[in-house]
């Protein structure tokens, strides 16, 4: 079909068709960046927000929209993935949902989405299939079809923006660091500023739901620490360089910020706090994986220099299951299903930063007590695992409380060691709440 918009009576379905100067690469990216969507999804003069973005089979996309203006309830959606073939074709089955994220039982709309070169352009094509004609009939007065239309009209105004031509992303602004190594960083938002770091073998994109919750209230910066995205990664790789470009970084903010990072971006957050002073002014680490005592195996002594050889030869899935296994613990069943999925390149691409934060970690997780001549920090830290997370987390955190002046340990009920990432507005709501008061 030509660009336009098919109401089919007959089999219900909706189909929409529009025709980008972009290319299929950029499209693709425009539907699978949980940032990227939330620019454009919905109708003109709706807001989105993305809860989750797992892009792969059985995956989840979880997202809200909502009137700028405030005139209407904001609407809950669950969509699970069915079919991810990269640059060629989604599918999801789309499905409203409560505040708690419950599906509601009304209709669900099973929805595909092709991806077609069409010149130097390309051609995205949605079909939505409704359960009867009373559902398609609903979607019409409800005007989710005009939504649709208008959504993939604003899409092009993000598919016009100019794009970093290696990926096919928005460029990000950048900044120099002490050493000259450029810092590839993304700000939003406006009031108190926070920096969100990521964790290991990740780039900005992976707290992108958290970097948008945040800004309803803070000014926020997330940045692609070096060795990852578009920031340099000069040799040899010392961890005081990563506190320097923290400190840039707070700079470009204005001179003083809050810290916050999840899993094992805490260690390089919590260094940084310390040597930087009162140019950070509180900290959220979620579940820093100290290992203080026996109640889980402690990492290999010799696992940074493991993972170093096994990059150097050229082994990076070889070094990315081996930090699974030997360093996260987890069990080697599981280890196929890991890299089988869609997101093990993009691991095995960072596979070289698990060194780096295997240095910072040293002596944090061979199962002895926490140092207590590492960190001086005044700064108010707030500590939070998941109620659903695993013990050695809180004896972690407890232990942490126990040698710095200023440390409140909070629980983050119903939620696990995936929360920073998977579940950003509860994880938002903790961070709004320590440090707004």
């Amino acid at each position: 079909m030509s660009d336009g918009i098919v109401i089919d009576r007959t089999n219900n379905t909706v189909r929409i068709s529009r025709t980008y100067a972009a290319g299929v690469d950029s499209a693709w990216w425009a539907w699978t960046d949980a940032e990227a969507i939330g620019r454009w999804w919905g109708p003109r003069g709706w807001a989105a927000t993305v809860y989750e973005m797992d892009v792969r089979p059985g995956g989840r996309w979880r997202f809200q929209i909502a009137p700028e203006d405030g005139s209407a309830a904001a609407v809950r959606s669950v969509a699970t993935y069915t079919v991810v073939e990269p640059c060629a074709e989604l599918a999801y089955d789309d499905a409203f949902a409560d505040e708690a994220w419950r599906l509601d039982g009304t209709d669900t709309f099973p929805t595909t989405v092709t991806f077609a070169t069409a010149g130097t352009g390309c051609t995205v094509d949605v079909c939505a299939v409704f359960a009867d004609g009373a559902a398609l009939q609903r979607a019409v007065e409800q005007q989710m079809v005009d939504g649709y239309v208008e959504a993939l009209e604003r899409l092009d105004d993000v598919l016009n923006t100019p794009t970093d031509t290696t990926d096919g992303e928005p460029t990000m602004d950048t900044i120099t660091s002490a050493d000259g190594t450029t810092i590839a960083y993304e700000k939003t938002g406006s009031g108190p500023a926070i920096i969100v770091v990521s964790n290991v073998a990740e780039d900005h994109t992976s707290v992108a739901g958290l970097y948008t919750a945040l800004a309803k209230d803070f000014t926020v910066l997330t940045f692609d620490r070096r060795g990852r995205g578009a920031s340099g990664d000069p040799q040899p790789y010392d961890p005081a360089r990563e506190i320097e470009d923290i400190s840039a970084l707070i700079d470009v903010l204005g001179g003083s910020a809050a810290l916050a990072s999840g899993s094992g971006g805490c260690g390089i957050v919590l260094d940084a706090a310390s040597a930087l002073g009162d140019k950070v002014s509180g900290l959220y680490l979620y579940e820093p994986p100290f290992i203080v005592d026996g109640s889980r195996p402690p990492v290999p002594a010799d696992s940074v220099e493991h993972m170093e050889a096994l990059v150097a030869a050229g082994k990076r899935s070889e070094a990315g299951e081996y930090f699974m296994s030997e360093v996260v613990g987890v069990p080697a069943e599981y280890l196929p299903m890991i890299t089988q999925d869609p997101s093990w390149e993009k691991t095995k691409s960072y596979a070289h930063t698990y060194a780096y934060d295997g240095r910072i970690w040293r002596g944090l997780q061979d199962g002895t007590p926490l140092p207590t001549d590492r960190w001086s920090i005044d700064a108010p830290i707030a500590v939070a695992v998941g109620g659903n997370g695993e013990a050695f987390m809180r004896t972690g955190a407890e232990a942490l409380a126990a040698i710095l002046p200023n440390v409140t340990v909070l629980t983050l009920e119903d939620h696990d060691h995936s929360a920073f990432w998977m579940a950003p507005e509860p994880v938002a709501d903790q961070i709004r709440s320590f440090l707004l008061g």
